[in-house]
């Protein structure tokens, strides 16, 4: 067996390297995975990627192993059971699995995310909004509309609610007692999240909108925007010019056997643009909190027991072209023809959008304690950083959860506004990090 060293060629499985013929890898960074993931050339030069995940201890669910290794899995199934979903998905190369690990191989996939048609300040909303119009189109046609199934009675607070309450402990374990209080950020007063679960449980309307009314084919599970590779283009037909076959391929799905609930799919896309990329990318600048210490050890007071829990959060690299395109993501959702059939029979779905989108950044926050991706932001690095992500998740899923449990009835109506609560989050930033320590 070859030793290891500090090459990336070496990180990668010797039944993974010997089967694929591997002679060079490199890393890939970016995203937010557990899993290490390195691009690899073979003796014919062909790119791959490689994907390799060790189970370990303080993991979220989503984040282990046996779901890691329904990945291939669901890669497979759809390429065996969508004809016309194959063609835009990802195809797999192989799949292992051994004592405390497992890997799969794709192809290298060409490509940008739909995000980066953005930066055309003249044009770039209107491509994006009409490439994922065309994304949606395609997979609400030849994927979640493949096969429908009732819902089960209790999915949608199990797969929101219950989703949160699992990941608390892990966020209260690394951010300390702030979890369990009271909080202002940036001069909002929200509630700690277990309360915000506890008003969310009363309310008849709230668990209403979070149960879809029924689940469909799983088509992916974790649609955010980096998991969407687009070339040139934005033809009408869902093709690049037309002609020459399709224009986006999808990426690493959630690893998910069971139906399920496509708005879960758009809110992730949602997401991506609000907060996610530009915090993955940037991080978040945030300082206050003083006297608030735990087992987390960042506390800038003293822990005298008079302790502030208020907090100033802002994103170090904000793109208002992202935040503009998000509020117009309900709309073209909307006009999507799967979408619009879900009306008849799920008209709370735009509504759960929201729900969904509040939910994700909430549960993300443990998300960021859970990877193994190295990270480093101006002035703080390695594990640092990734609590600094939790944290600005963290802040900014209250503020997201709050308005929407004491605000309008019907946030749908003017989704801008709901997610206008953000807005101070996507000012620039201008404070010292308070997790720089």
């Amino acid at each position: 067996m070859r030793a290891r060293t500090g090459e990336p060629l070496d990180h990668v499985p010797g039944v993974v390297r010997d089967e694929l013929g591997l002679r060079r890898a490199r890393p890939l960074s970016g995203g937010g995975t557990p899993a290490h993931v390195y691009v690899c050339e073979g003796e014919d030069r062909k790119a791959s990627v490689v994907k390799v995940l060790h189970a370990g201890a303080g993991t979220v669910d989503g984040h282990d192993l046996d779901s890691f290794l329904l990945k291939p899995a669901q890669i497979a199934r759809i390429h065996r059971e969508l004809p016309g979903l194959s063609p835009y998905y990802v195809p797999l190369i192989g799949r292992w699995q051994g004592p405390g690990w497992g890997a799969y191989a794709m192809p290298w996939v060409d490509g940008v995310p739909p995000t980066t048609l953005l930066d055309d300040e003249h044009q770039g909303e209107r491509r994006f909004l009409a490439t994922l119009r065309s994304v949606y189109t395609v997979l609400g046609a030849h994927g979640y509309a493949a096969d429908t199934v009732p819902t089960p009675p209790g999915h949608g607070s199990g797969t929101h609610m219950g989703r949160l309450e699992r990941r608390l402990p892990l966020l209260r374990r690394h951010l300390g007692p702030l979890v369990d209080r009271d909080l202002r950020v940036n001069g909002q007063p929200v509630p700690a999240a277990r309360e915000l679960l506890r008003r969310a449980a009363a309310r008849p309307d709230v668990l209403a909108t979070v149960e879809p009314a029924r689940l469909h084919y799983p088509v992916h599970g974790d649609l955010n925007l980096g998991n969407l590779m687009v070339r040139a283009g934005d033809g009408p037909d869902g093709t690049s010019d037309g002609t020459s076959g399709p224009h986006f391929t999808v990426l690493d799905p959630r690893g998910i056997e069971e139906h399920w609930d496509p708005v879960y799919d758009a809110a992730k896309s949602l997401f991506s643009l609000t907060l996610f990329d530009a915090a993955m990318s940037g991080g978040f600048e945030i300082s206050g909190g003083s006297g608030i210490s735990g087992g987390s050890g960042f506390s800038r007071g003293s822990g005298s027991g008079d302790a502030s829990a208020d907090f100033e959060v802002r994103l170090r690299g904000p793109n208002p072209a992202y935040s503009s395109a998000a509020e117009g993501v309900p709309a073209t959702l909307s006009t999507v023809e799967f979408f619009r059939g879900l009306g008849s029979g799920d008209p709370l779905w735009p509504r759960r959008l929201l729900y969904s989108h509040a939910f994700h950044v909430l549960s993300e926050a443990a998300c960021r304690l859970s990877d193994r991706t190295v990270r480093a932001f101006p002035g703080v690095h390695g594990w640092a950083a990734r609590r600094e992500l939790a944290l600005g998740l963290y802040l900014s899923g209250l503020l997201l959860l709050d308005d929407l449990l004491s605000g309008p009835a019907e946030p749908e109506d003017d989704p801008a506004a709901h997610l206008g609560c953000l807005a101070t989050i996507n000012r620039p930033a201008r404070a010292s990090s308070f997790l720089k320590r």
